[in-house]
Parts: C-alpha cells; sequence; structure tokens
C-alpha cells in the first residue's frame, strides 16, 4: 500500500498533463495543479461522466482535450492531454491565410498607389491605384526589376534604387509621361533581425488630387471668410440699427444717410437741437466703419476751459507750462489714431484752437503743446453743434474755412417734436432699459401715450427718457397715468398736451406752498430754460453768473 500511495504521488505530480484521480464510484480524490490550471471543475465532471460509455482512449471536442484512462485497485486515473495549444496554432495558421487574403483587398481598395518589391528591387506587388497612376497594367512589370523597369523609359527614376543604396526611407517627386501626373513617392525598407532589407514597401500619391483639394480648400476658406465679414458687416448694422429707435420716416433717412457715410472718412458734421440724438448718430457711423475696431474717442468742446482744451485734444511736451507731468502727455487726436474722434458742440471751440483743428483737417497732423515735432494722424473727425454756424461765420465768431471743411457730409437731426412717430417707441424703449437695470416693471395708460406723443419736448429725446426714468422709479403703480405724470412733472405735460380730458383740464385753486419750495421750482424752471439756450454747462453757467460746479450740483438736485 505504501508503493502505491508513493506512486499516486508521482503521478499527480506531473506537469506536462493534468491528472484526475478517482475511486471506483467515480468520486474525485485528487487533482494535480496542470490539470486544475486547464480545465475548470465542471469540465472535470464532465470526463467522468462520459468515461464510462467510452474506450480507455477517448477525446473531448468540446474542451479541446484528449483522455487516457487506467484502472489501478479501486481507483481511476485520468491523464488529460490539452489540445489547445494545437488548436490555437490551427486558428492562427487559418487566420495567418485570411489576413493575406484581405490585406490584398485593402490595398487594393486604397487610393494610394501602393508596391512591394524584393531585397533585389524585383517587383512583387502593385495594387489598382498604382495601375492607374503610372498607366502601365500590372502583369506587364511584375516580376521585373526596377533596373528593366527604367530602361523600358515607364519612370525617369527609381525611388527602389535610392532606398537600395543609402538602407533608409526616401520621398521623392516622379513624373510618369504616360498619364502626366506628378506623384508624391515615399519608399520605406523592410529589414530583418540582422538589418538587412528584406522588402520595400512605396506609396505613392497623386499631387495633382491634391493640390487641386488644396485650392479647393483655399478658396472655400477665402469664401466662407469674405461670408464671414460680409455677416459681421450686415450683423454690425443691423445691431446698430437696433441701438436707434426709429419709426418715423425723417429719423429713417438720417440713419440710410450715415450709414452711407460710414464707409468712407469723409468729415462729418452733425447738427440738431441739444437732445435730439446726434451722438446716437455718431456711434452708428464709427460702428459701421472699417475703423470699428479702433477707440471712438469723444470730447465736448464746451464743457472743458479753454485754456485746458488745447492740451487735451493736442497733447503736451515736458516742462510745457506750469503743472504739467514731466513725462508729456498725448493729446485725443493720438489717442483717437486709427479710429474716430467726436468733437461735440464745436462751435463751442475758442477762435485760436480752430486755426490748430484745420491744420489737422488739411495736413493730418499735431504738434503737442511746447512741441517742435509735427506727429501724424490718422483720424476720422466726426463734429456737432446745435448751434447755427452760418451765423457765427457771418459774425467771426467761426472761421469760415474751417466751417466747409467741416461740413462735407451735413447730417441734420430732428427734434422729437417733428418725428411724433417715435415718442412711443422710445417710451418702450426707455421702460425696457429700466426694466432691466432696476428691474422695475411698469407700463403708461393709453392716455398718458397720448399726452407724451403730443407734447412739444422742448428737451427732445434726453427731456422723454429722463421723464421715463424718474416716473417709473418714483410712481410706485403698474400702470401710470396722467395724474402720475403731472405729479412728477409739475404739470409742464397738462399744458402742453391737446388730448387731456376736460377733468384733467380743469384748473383748481393751488394752495399757498412755503416760499422755499415755490423758489426751488422757480430756480429748476430758470435753469432748465439756460440748459436749453446752453447746453455747454461751462455757457450756461458764465449766463446764470454761477460756477460751473454749482450748475452741475443744482442740475443733479433737480434731475434735469
Amino acid at each position: 500500500m505504501p508503493q502505491f500511495k508513493d506512486m499516486m504521488e508521482s503521478i499527480t505530480r506531473f506537469k506536462s498533463i493534468g491528472v484526475l484521480i478517482t475511486d471506483e464510484e467515480f468520486c474525485i480524490q485528487n487533482i494535480n495543479d496542470t490539470a486544475m490550471k486547464l480545465y475548470t471543475r465542471e469540465q472535470l465532471e464532465e470526463i467522468i461522466f462520459l468515461y464510462p460509455n467510452s474506450s480507455n482512449n477517448f477525446c473531448n471536442c468540446k474542451i479541446k482535450c484528449e483522455i487516457e484512462v487506467i484502472k489501478q485497485g479501486s481507483s481511476y486515473i485520468f491523464l488529460l492531454q490539452s489540445k489547445k495549444e494545437i488548436f490555437n496554432l490551427y486558428q492562427k495558421i487559418e487566420k495567418i491565410f485570411q489576413d493575406n487574403n484581405d490585406i490584398k483587398h485593402i490595398l487594393d481598395s486604397s487610393f494610394d498607389g501602393i508596391a512591394i518589391t524584393d531585397a533585389n528591387g524585383v517587383l512583387l506587388y502593385e495594387n489598382q491605384a498604382l495601375e492607374q497612376f503610372i498607366g502601365i497594367r500590372v502583369k506587364e512589370i511584375i516580376g521585373k526589376n526596377v533596373h528593366d523597369i527604367i530602361a523600358q523609359g515607364i519612370v525617369d527614376n527609381s525611388i527602389t534604387v535610392k532606398i537600395l543604396k543609402g538602407k533608409k526611407p526616401v520621398s521623392m517627386i516622379q513624373n510618369y509621361p504616360n498619364t502626366g501626373k506628378k506623384l508624391l513617392i515615399t519608399g520605406v525598407p523592410i529589414k530583418d533581425k540582422n538589418g538587412q532589407i528584406k522588402r520595400i514597401v512605396i506609396n505613392t500619391r497623386d499631387l495633382t488630387i491634391l493640390n487641386n483639394l488644396e485650392k479647393e480648400i483655399q478658396d472655400l476658406k477665402s469664401k466662407n471668410q469674405r461670408m464671414k465679414l460680409y455677416n459681421e458687416e450686415l450683423t454690425l448694422k443691423e445691431n446698430a440699427r437696433k441701438s436707434l429707435v426709429a419709426k418715423d420716416k425723417k429719423i429713417k433717412e438720417v440713419i440710410d444717410r450715415a450709414l452711407r457715410v460710414a464707409q468712407t472718412d469723409s468729415t462729418v458734421l452733425i447738427q440738431g437741437e441739444s437732445g435730439s440724438g446726434k451722438e446716437g448718430i455718431v456711434n452708428l457711423i464709427h460702428q459701421s466703419s472699417y475703423r470699428k475696431d479702433n477707440p471712438l474717442v469723444k470730447i465736448n468742446c464746451g464743457a472743458i476751459p479753454d485754456q485746458l482744451l488745447e492740451s487735451e485734444l493736442f497733447g503736451y511736451e515736458s516742462g510745457a507750462f506750469s503743472g504739467a507731468s514731466q513725462k508729456g502727455k498725448p493729446g485725443l487726436f493720438e489717442i483717437a489714431s486709427e479710429g474716430t474722434i467726436f468733437l461735440d458742440e464745436i462751435g463751442e471751440m475758442p477762435l485760436q484752437l480752430q486755426v490748430k483743428l484745420l491744420r489737422v483737417l488739411q495736413e493730418f497732423e499735431i504738434t503737442r503743446i511746447g512741441g517742435v515735432k509735427p506727429i501724424k494722424v490718422d483720424v476720422r473727425i466726426i463734429t456737432a453743434t446745435h448751434r447755427n454756424l452760418e451765423e457765427m461765420v457771418a459774425k467771426g465768431n467761426f472761421r469760415e474755412d474751417l466751417y466747409y471743411r467741416l461740413k462735407i457730409i451735413p447730417i441734420t437731426v430732428p427734434p422729437l417734436r417733428e418725428r411724433k412717430e417715435d415718442v412711443i417707441p422710445l417710451v418702450y424703449h426707455f421702460l425696457n432699459q429700466i426694466r432691466i437695470k432696476y428691474g422695475i416693471n411698469t407700463m403708461f395708460s393709453q392716455e398718458a401715450l397720448a399726452a407724451l406723443q403730443n407734447y412739444s419736448w422742448p428737451g427732445n429725446v434726453r427731456e422723454l427718457q429722463n421723464l421715463v426714468e424718474r416716473v417709473a422709479l418714483m410712481v410706485n403703480k403698474t400702470i401710470i397715468d396722467i395724474t402720475d405724470i403731472n405729479h412728477e412733472y409739475e404739470n409742464r405735460l397738462l399744458q402742453g398736451s391737446k388730448n387731456f380730458s376736460k377733468k384733467e383740464k380743469k384748473v383748481e385753486n393751488k394752495e399757498i406752498t412755503p416760499l422755499k419750495v415755490q423758489m426751488e421750482e422757480c430756480e429748476k424752471e430758470i435753469i432748465h430754460y439756460t440748459l436749453r439756450q446752453f447746453p455747454s454747462i461751462r455757457r450756461a453757467a458764465q449766463a446764470l453768473g454761477i460756477d460751473s460746479s454749482t450748475l452741475v450740483r443744482k442740475k443733479q438736485k433737480y434731475l434735469l
């Protein structure tokens, strides 16, 4: 028995085959490591199950195993020889044959020409695309050496010869007389483990097709770029139009005129009453011009003292005057170079500065205060005024030569009272701005809108905007009526409207208010009237005999 036991242990230590030992009832007693690695428990039980109906030697194809059974005493020894490696080898061999056939189909379907030669330069394979490129049938050159192909004049040079000589990849451009094609050829040597060339794989691409494709791509890119610029221009013009509320025919004509002149660099003079929307036309011209990506610099000639206006416009050199920066300072004309400069209230410019502005218009150069070297500037000049420049020229208050240089393209913005159709759209436009800015949703009653449309609006669009904002913010109601407007606007609309109801037109006895309140109301009316006559804060302050800072403070106090 000890000898039997030793024998059994020796058998289970086999590494080349799997060993399975059972008793007479086919109950598994032992399994060696090889069998456990190769098969699952279920597979081993299936082998035991098949044995009684088989001979001592049988196969199980399902698990790719050859089995031999030895009866030893009261035990059965199953010797399991795996056939998986042989089966896998058969699969690999079959796959190689299949792959070779697939590779041929793949190479033949390639748009690039592909050829393969051996280490001596003999052509072994050529796909259909290469046949079309060189104009020679495959069967006429397969098996020939590249030297013979050159001798026949099929090609003027051989990349294979260069690769065999240099033993490294080569690229070249080659001409084929038969087809007149210009081809880009790349050859790569395939080497064995000793570094010797076994095969050469050659790839050929038709440069004619590539050049045509590249040209088509460039044409498409150019076309797309042109379309992009065109769409951007249309979008910009459309956005610029939308930024101006224009329903009335008169203002639409002004906008069309502004868009036409935007495509040129001509000097533009915009005339119109204060608050009529001249600055909006300036923005439209700049944003619709080729200078739109460069600065738009704005300055009010009437809001800056005469002695400072020159340094703001033309700049100054170091030490030009007391208090000047040691580094000097560029003027607005330099800052606006390649862009647009807007000179608002040009009628307020002093005569001595008008001479320097005339030089800019004629020579397109400026000289800083304290400087001697002229500085070239590339700038478009747009000016605006509410004053009658022709009368100023006649009185000697404005240079005639400058006037005609500025008035190359005149644009006159009509006052709001002459374009009544714009009033209600403007109201809705301002209400929408208030909703976005403050989150306040208010509306005007139909009667209130009629009153607003029939009012004369001496302050033009600016006055309408101020009224809408004041009433919308101060009246805590969803629907604003005439009473609310008159409460905030001192009955001016009530007096100026023709469509108010009789009830609203009825004159009521007013209670006596404190003197201070009455004086403030009177002061407010005087300031409002003066500002309409003198849009320049400086000039208005001079007419009232007060400082500019005082006038600004009172203007803010009364929301003018």
